[in-house]
């Protein structure tokens, strides 16, 4: 799948996903929703960022994310960081195949020249990256690295494990998204228990 750059339109953008998914919850349609409740300049940066917005949401099931506004921003966060796996192909590679073989390693220290060397290994199957131009290959890798560090899993050049009760990693598990659990550091044991919690 090809890849796009469509995520540069914002990182994770927890307070701005938070207002368009009240506007959901009291039945607005998606279409119909303003882009002026953001307070952005520019009109053009309003749309394009509520459209990135909505199409990230609409990746995932409702049930995962309907009570965003209700939540601190951590767990938004990594609400968002989930949707955000789901929507572009680009972000879920990155993610799989070279921030968790970093975590699963001894040294688990992460930066721009991982994120660079991934995308030059990426340049062999996906022509499109060669595509790009310096401006783009500089706003892709912040962007990366920046969501990775609004979702709590990177921190001063290192990746770090997150801290959230087992109650909200459920949500992942009831829409038969287990792997969003490995994706976020949670080991064997924090994982089968939170798989069993839905049992009981």
């Amino acid at each position: 799948m090809e890849y796009t750059t469509a995520f540069t339109a914002g990182p994770l953008m927890p307070k701005r996903s938070a207002r368009i998914v009240e506007e959901l919850n009291r039945g607005m349609p998606p279409e119909e929703i303003d882009p002026s409740i953001f307070d952005i300049n520019s009109w053009q940066g309003q749309r394009r960022k509520v459209a990135e917005i909505k199409r990230r949401l609409e990746s995932a099931d409702e049930s995962v994310w309907e009570d965003m506004p209700k939540l601190p921003t951590p767990e938004r966060a990594l609400i968002l960081y989930y949707c955000c796996l789901k929507t572009y192909p680009l972000i879920f590679d990155f993610h799989m195949e070279a921030v968790l073989p970093t975590w699963r390693s001894a040294d688990r220290s992460f930066g721009p020249h991982d994120t660079e060397r991934f995308l030059e290994q990426q340049a062999e199957s996906h022509p499109e990256i060669e595509g790009w131009g310096k401006s783009t290959w500089k706003k892709v890798r912040q962007v990366m690295l920046q969501m990775l560090r609004e979702a709590g899993f990177l921190h001063q050049g290192h990746l770090r494990q997150v801290d959230r009760p087992e109650r909200f990693w459920t949500r992942f598990v009831k829409v038969g998204d287990l792997w969003y659990l490995e994706a976020a550091f949670l080991n064997e044991a924090k994982r089968r228990s939170t798989t069993q919690s839905l049992r009981s």
